[in-house]
């Protein structure tokens, strides 16, 4: 009996983590429709984007905190744009991406956007 109670909690806390999760992904995908964010993805723990003037990163955590959790780089203030590895560097930022397909996509996409 002891382990049934103990097998219902776990999975009422596991259901209620992820529930908060999925409002946590909604907020920061409303924030990206907000400020016209076209072309985003998830990898590596965080969305980035391509908005109208800028590159945004939105960092997933617990709890989401728009202002501290994003790193927002106007595209008239980026100077230099290099791939190390799996990672994009914009000025001195790392941005960490999974997969190199993803990873040239944005630096390709983010040479047009830096270049018009």
């Amino acid at each position: 009996m002891i382990f049934i109670g103990l097998f219902l909690f776990i999975a009422l806390v596991v259901m209620s983590l992820n529930i908060y999760n999925h409002s946590n992904l909604a907020s920061i995908e409303e924030y990206l429709q907000k400020n016209k964010c076209e072309e985003y993805a998830y990898s590596k723990g965080s969305y980035k984007a391509f908005c109208s003037d800028s590159f945004v990163e939105i960092k997933n955590s617990f709890v989401v905190n728009l202002d501290e959790n994003s790193n927002i780089f106007k595209y008239e203030d980026i100077r230099n744009v290099e791939i190390n590895q799996l990672n994009l560097i914009i000025n001195t930022h790392k941005i960490s991406f999974k997969e190199k397909e993803e990873l040239d996509k944005f630096y390709k996409k983010l040479q047009e956007k830096i270049n018009k």
